[in-house]
């Protein structure tokens, strides 16, 4: 482990291995196809380069991941692994039916955070 200074290169490597960390946990979740979905890519193996650290998302796509990590993570934590597995590629009422993961692709964090509430909510639909 290196020792820790305020210099900008350890910070940027420090985002880098967080990123890195968002990214192997989604696909373990996801898959890296669907990861790849969600940052905006066709081509699930920058995902893996990604989760290796060998290279790191755009800007906007780290906020999309991280956004997507965060949502799945209270899913997970409130049910299981299964059930944030099936919302993220579920066609929902709540998002104009369309699925979770495109909703986050094209940044509608507000709809889909009210659609998560209402999943852990148990909110009718029908």
């Amino acid at each position: 482990m290196r020792p820790r200074s305020n210099s900008s290169e350890d910070e940027s490597h420090s985002e880098a291995v967080k990123i890195a960390v968002i990214v192997r946990e989604l696909s373990e979740v996801l898959t890296p196809r669907i990861v790849a979905g969600i940052a905006g890519i066709t081509d699930p193996q920058q995902v893996c380069e990604w989760e290796a650290g060998k290279s790191a998302p755009t800007e906007p796509a780290q906020l999309r991941l991280r956004f997507a990590h965060s949502v799945l993570g209270e899913i997970q934590a409130a049910r299981r692994t299964s059930v944030a597995q099936a919302w993220a590629v579920t066609i929902n009422p709540r998002l104009y039916y369309s699925t979770p993961v495109k909703a986050i692709r094209e940044g509608r964090f507000i709809e889909t955070k009210a659609a998560v509430q209402a999943l852990l909510e148990e909110a009718y639909d029908g």
